[in-house]
């Protein structure tokens, strides 16, 4: 293993600027910021370019490129990627990453939906070296296992491109047209009819319905991304650019993690906008802890996250470690709960991944039927929105978020999407307006841009 401490900054896009230029390069962002209390969920970033090898779906198969040569591989993507992952070995590590995939996946991804998607259903990268900032230790290391020969011959270089302190390029972005999007208030309206018709016939309990929007663009996304994470402040955001288009995550929710065979992950089910002052603030956080229907709504997503990863815990081992939880973030406050257990060591992370993707908290309950349900009622494909972004480290580690709160910029346009879960207890007017609240960030980054 090779490490290399290089200079730390708290404002870890430095060493994301300074890998831009190179394929595939990816940034894993916690958002740290000083002046909040410190939390292992804004502890790490991690910054990689250059994969090894690439994978990306084409319909039912995965393309695999490595050292100049392409093999279309039949077969679940997740399975061939963990094959992949299963010819290196290399034991553990203090740090949460030391090289592995990156990558993201989209809502699709298991699915049998036949809406056409925009972007590849799944494309992640082999990397054999990456940046980890370690903000509570104010240290950044450059690290690599060097599986990859040319890592090897290319290591000074790379360290060289980190000790570079010559200003960032100036680049400029711009929004050029009026948000458009694809459902108005009279037809969400038929749609939250519907779905409360199939609960009072006992069809499902729980959906997670969504709309997109999409606007129009000029410009280098990284810049609109930059400024938004100054806005949003979400402890899973990323920023992930590849040959044609990027993808900028806003998220502010855990998937699944794993570390030393614990399990972890953290749905958010309840949402209330941000008061306009100290004293409403308060006000809306009092009626969301005191919400029977959002915490009935939260706890239907625990059991079914309980049941996702008792699937690979050793028996006995899933408990709930918070319930109820209040996160608040720069536009609203969320109700969330922590799941934990112990992973069988008979199984693996890439199986926990997919036997629990996507996460119940964008779904529904019974996920099966509501994920039916959400492909019978929306017109869009749901692409990276509600799938995740992820981790597999070679040393059997992995985190992921739930790619809420999160765009694709493709073909000088800027897609983005917004949902919330319904019960039998959900309001019209309330769910409408949730669904506005929570992409309230990315059109206040718009605004910033369009005027």
């Amino acid at each position: 293993m090779h490490i290399e401490e290089i200079s730390y900054f708290s404002d870890s896009t430095f060493y994301y600027e300074k890998v831009r230029h190179l394929e595939w390069p990816v940034y894993l962002d916690s958002c740290y910021q000083k002046d909040k209390p410190q939390s292992d969920i804004a502890q790490y970033d991690i910054i990689a370019a250059n994969p090894f090898i690439k994978c990306q779906t084409k319909g039912n198969k995965v393309l695999i490129s490595k050292n100049g040569k392409d093999e279309l591989v039949l077969g679940n993507s997740l399975n061939i990627i963990q094959e992949i992952m299963s010819s290196f070995d290399y034991s553990d590590h203090v740090l949460p990453f030391v090289g592995g995939v990156i990558g993201y996946f989209s809502y699709e991804l298991n699915s049998n939906s036949n809406k056409k998607s925009l972007i590849p259903t799944m494309m992640v990268g082999v990397y054999d070296w990456a940046v980890v900032v370690d903000h509570f230790k104010t240290k950044a290391f450059l690290v690599s296992p060097m599986f990859n020969s040319q890592t090897k011959s290319n290591w000074l270089d790379i360290i060289q491109l980190f000790n570079q302190q010559a200003a960032s390029k100036i680049g400029s972005f711009k929004i050029t047209s009026d948000i458009s999007d694809n459902t108005s208030f009279d037809k969400y309206k038929k749609k939250f009819n519907k779905i409360i018709s199939y609960f009072k016939k006992g069809d499902c309990y729980q959906v997670n319905i969504s709309k997109k929007y999409q606007v129009k663009t000029s410009g280098d996304s990284w810049y609109f991304y930059k400024k938004f994470r100054e806005i949003n402040k979400s402890p899973f955001m990323a920023y992930l650019q590849y040959d044609n288009f990027e993808i900028l995550s806003g998220s502010p929710e855990r998937f699944i993690k794993s570390r030393d065979y614990c399990l972890e992950t953290r749905p958010i089910k309840g949402t209330r906008a941000r008061g306009v002052d100290e004293g409403s603030d308060k006000k809306n956080i009092d009626d969301l802890l005191n919400s029977t229907k959002d915490k009935a709504e939260n706890l239907m997503i625990v059991d079914l996250l309980r049941n996702d990863l008792s699937v690979n815990a050793e028996v006995g081992t899933v408990a709930v470690k918070e319930l109820f939880s209040i996160e608040s973030y720069p536009n609203v406050h969320h109700l969330v709960s922590t799941i934990t257990a112990k992973l069988n060591h008979k199984t693996s992370l890439f199986k926990v991944f997919k036997d629990a993707f996507p996460g119940g908290s964008v779904t529904g309950a019974p996920k099966i039927r509501a994920m039916e349900v959400i492909d019978e009622l929306e017109e869009h494909s749901r692409d990276l929105y509600c799938g995740g972004i992820a981790y597999f480290g070679y040393h059997n580690v992995m985190d992921s978020n739930v790619a809420i709160r999160s765009m694709i910029h493709y073909d000088h346009t800027l897609h983005f999407y917004s949902g919330g879960g319904l019960t039998i207890q959900s309001n019209l007017e309330d769910e409408y307006q949730e669904i506005e609240d929570k992409v309230e960030n990315i059109k206040k980054t718009i605004k910033f841009f369009r005027d």
